[in-house]
Formats: C-alpha cells, structure tokens, sequence
C-alpha cells in the first residue's frame, strides 16, 4: 500500500510540476459605444413640437457624453409651425448641453425659402444659435450674401455676417 501512495505523489508531482503557466483571460472592458441606424428623435416643449432629428446612423458614446450622427436632418420648429430644416455630412451632439457641430458641408433653409450653406457649422442649444467660423453664403429673395463666418438664430432672423458682399438681383 506504501508503494501505492508513494506512486501516486511521485505522479501527482509529476503533473504539477510540469504544468505550464496558465494563461490569463483578461476581461474585455465594457463598451462605451453603441450604433444605431435609421434614427428618429422627437422633442415636444408644451405639447408642441419643437425638433425632429432623423439620421442614418449614431454612435454614441456614453463616457464621453456623445453622439455621431451620419447624414443628420433637423427639423426646427416655433410654437409648433415649422422653422427651418438644418442638414449636414455629419454631425456631433453633446448629450449633456445638446450643442451639435456640423461637420462638413451645411446648409439651413427656413419656412420664408431662405437658404444658409456653409461648412463646420455648431448650434448652442442653450443660446439657441447657429455659427461658423467658415465661408457663408445666404439666399434670400432677390439677393446673396456672402461672407467670412456667421452668427445667427435658426430662422435666420437676426444675423451676423462678418465681412459681407451683397449680390442683389433686379426683375425685370
């Protein structure tokens, strides 16, 4: 029986021993990320609407509060009546302040058919204005407006066009 046990340490030595390092399985970070195609966003204020936002895809990135949007369309609204339409190549929106930058090219056009194209554009949601500090070129009615960089409200009511050239055109 002696022989038996001294067999089986010798064998169990043996193994352990011999055994190799363990390799570890590190644990995967959780991820901060998620993608989502085909989005639509409603905002009401009161009952009324007050935004639409419809995109191709969002990534959005919780730790860093953000969200990548592709292909975004922004439909503002005033006391519920539609506003103006903001469309750009991308965008990316604070999810704690809501401030979105347009990356890329552009434009806004308002219920009165005027038009704003320019590239790089940001909204302060808290101010409720749009900017930039590239190239603006703003159609209205009968003139064009070119200038520097840009300030204004969503319905391109007040606005600040630095450096401006006004190309006014005559009906004849």
């Amino acid at each position: 029986m002696k022989k038996f046990y001294l067999i089986s340490l010798i064998f169990v030595l043996f193994f352990v021993g011999c055994r190799k390092e363990r390799s570890r399985i590190e644990e995967t970070p959780p991820m901060s990320e998620q993608a989502v195609e085909k989005i639509t966003i409603t905002e009401t204020e009161n009952g009324k609407l007050k935004m639409i936002l419809e995109s191709e895809s969002a990534a959005i990135d919780e730790k860093n509060e953000i969200a990548v949007l592709k292909l975004p369309r922004v439909k503002f609204y005033e006391d519920g009546k539609y506003a103006s339409l903001f469309v750009s190549e991308s965008a990316k929106i604070n999810l704690s302040t809501y401030d979105v930058e347009g990356i890329g090219k552009c434009a806004i056009t308002t219920a009165k058919n005027e038009r704003l194209q320019t590239t790089n554009m940001k909204y302060n949601a808290k101010k409720q204005m749009i900017s930039s500090a590239e190239p603006v070129k703003i159609t209205r009615a009968q003139e064009t407006v070119y200038g520097d960089s840009f300030e204004a409200d969503t319905k391109l009511e007040n606005i600040i066009i630095r450096r401006q050239r006004v190309i006014l055109e005559r009906n004849n």
